[in-house]
């Protein structure tokens, strides 16, 4: 009878300091040849932050079927994430764009190893209830809440520019914990809280009565057209060493966004209530439609080659409303797995 190898687990929030050999062999406990997996160290966020298809996807054996069997840590931010690959804590990383390149702007030797994910077609401009904002111009001078990221200003920008809004006018308030907006908010301690999350916005929404002023619905906008927003990242001296183990990686990862696509909405919801404790299908019954657009409509998994002048026209756009550098040449820090 064909031997099912066992699920894979992450490891809680909180960085440990892990030894700097990184592709180690590790024997899948019961196989009858002793089939060897290569053991790979990876730096990311909680799954409440990034996209629940990775965790599913490792959860379905992905990446044990490419022969990797994958230790997760998890970190705060996409910065840190880098700094444990650059350290040797992790091979992989997983960051923003913005970030890999304000990493390489500080003289971080770092490459794009594979994407991962675009800009969903959700973006939230969520108030209290009683807030007296209720259309585009009453969020001029407005204190908007949003994630440390500079993918989210430039999200946020580029969304207020379209329903004119000039983001020069906003007094934008970094907070490093995403999930904690529905609390800041709440407070009083900003006027909007900005959000890409769905699942979590829908959640804010039915838990503390809060509303959108703007037309979540930025499809027509084509945010980040074309270009991966957030991605893996290692340094270029792991990259020459397990030139390899990231081949397969980057191939489990398409495989799993891929899959994770073809999902009914019941079955991604079933994925994220596991990782975030959410239940889409319960927010559906109250406002139809949320499972729906957290599931489908917002799902933005990046399983294709990264294309040049797509990433390019998306750092411009991190450039004109986030201060991130576009001088850096950008097809020397893609490494082949995110271009083939």
């Amino acid at each position: 009878m064909p031997h099912t190898p066992p699920q894979s687990s992450w490891r809680r929030r909180g960085f440990l300091a892990l030894p700097t050999s990184l592709a180690l062999p590790a024997l899948v406990p019961g196989a009858r040849a002793e089939a060897a997996l290569t053991e790979l160290r990876i730096a990311c966020v909680s799954g409440s932050v990034m996209p629940q298809d990775f965790r599913a996807g490792i959860q379905e054996g992905f990446f044990r079927r490419q022969g990797l069997d994958l230790k997760l840590t998890e970190l705060a931010t996409g910065p840190n994430n880098i700094t444990a690959a650059v350290n040797g804590s992790a091979g992989l990383g997983f960051a923003d764009i913005f970030a890999g390149l304000s990493a390489i702007k500080n003289g971080f030797d770092i490459g794009l190893v594979a994407p991962h994910n675009g800009t969903g077609n959700r973006q939230f401009f969520l108030v209290r209830g009683d807030s007296p904002r209720r259309e585009a111009r009453d969020l001029t001078g407005a204190r908007i809440a949003l994630g440390a990221p500079p993918q989210f200003r430039a999200i946020a920008s580029a969304v207020l520019a379209a329903n004119g809004v000039d983001p020069r006018s906003i007094r934008f308030s970094i907070v490093p914990d995403q999930t904690t907006f529905g609390a800041i908010l709440q407070s009083g301690q900003a006027d909007v809280a900005f959000s890409s999350s769905v699942v979590n916005s829908y959640q804010w929404i039915r838990q503390y009565g809060f509303r959108a002023v703007l037309n979540p619905d930025t499809s027509a906008l084509n945010l980040a057209d074309g270009s991966p927003i957030a991605g893996w990242w290692a340094t270029r001296g792991w990259f020459g060493r397990n030139q390899e183990v990231a081949e397969r990686f980057s191939k489990a990862l398409r495989e799993t966004i891929d899959w994770y696509g073809a999902l009914s909405p019941e079955q991604k919801a079933a994925h994220v209530k596991a990782q975030t404790s959410i239940d889409l299908i319960a927010l559906d019954q109250q406002t139809p439609g949320v499972l729906e657009a957290a599931t489908t409509a917002s799902y933005a998994g990046f399983s294709r080659p990264v294309e040049l002048a797509q990433l390019n026209a998306w750092i411009n756009t991190g450039n004109r409303y986030a201060n991130v550098p576009n001088d850096i040449d950008v097809a020397q820090r893609l490494f082949p797995t995110a271009t083939s």
